[in-house]
């Protein structure tokens, strides 16, 4: 079942059943976006309950205090379990499931992943400032972050002839990177052949066309969000 409206302060917790897995999220969260790609990717059958993040439910601050999302929620052996962060759900349904690993076997290369996973929180603070600001030093910024990726990029995908967990916690910034053509950056595919490529590979995935938001509905939550009024249900 998915809960298509996010819920608000004032609404009841939908009650959670028993070997049920359930994701709180917010429809356009990149962050959400990475546990639903690991979740697409790996088969794993879940439900969504989105969450209004300006008037967040008091029964989600009660189980989580920062009100974020991502967060996993179920039932084993009578106890409810509780995980947020993006970074952390993605590993846990990793291990937890561990048909078609994500995470390389081998720790060298896991870790050499997990470096450029890690890296991919400059690329982040620059996109929301030329999102938000169009700031030009951003696009500067945005530019030098992609270089290092760029060169980073030895086979079809980061993770090797098949997407793996490096690429899906890096994508969903990589797939809003449109949006930022209005702000004076697009990506140009002389200077990034390599991420370019990469880029279209990705839109290839099943589970990348599984997670994706429309583009013209992404556009218009990213101006009520740059509003300062979020609007989180489009009709």
């Amino acid at each position: 079942m998915v809960v298509s409206k996010h819920l608000k302060s004032g609404s009841e917790c939908p009650p959670l059943k028993e070997n049920q897995l359930r994701l709180y999220g917010m429809r356009f969260c990149p962050f959400v976006h990475r546990a639903k790609l690991v979740l697409a990717a790996k088969g794993i059958p879940y439900e969504e309950v989105n969450v209004d993040l300006v008037n967040k439910p008091e029964w989600y601050l009660a189980k989580n205090p920062p009100g974020q999302v991502p967060a996993l929620e179920w039932i084993a052996d009578k106890q409810t379990k509780f995980i947020p962060e993006s970074f952390v759900v993605s590993d846990y349904l990793d291990e937890f499931y561990p048909e078609h690993h994500l995470h390389p076997l081998d720790p060298y290369h896991k870790a050499k992943q997990r470096v450029l996973t890690e890296r991919v929180s400059n690329l982040i603070t620059a996109f929301y400032k030329i999102a938000h600001s169009e700031d030009k030093a951003a696009i500067d910024g945005m530019k030098k972050h992609l270089s290092s990726y760029e060169n980073s990029l030895e086979e079809k995908f980061f993770g090797g002839a098949q997407p793996a967990m490096v690429d899906y916690m890096m994508w969903p910034w990589f797939e809003r990177l449109p949006l930022l053509a209005d702000a004076g950056f697009t990506l140009d595919s002389n200077q990034f052949p390599k991420l370019a490529s990469w880029i279209k590979s990705m839109e290839n995935v099943k589970a990348v066309k599984e997670c994706k938001v429309p583009e013209d509905i992404m556009r218009k939550f990213m101006q009520s969000y740059k509003d300062g009024k979020p609007v989180y249900d489009f009709e």
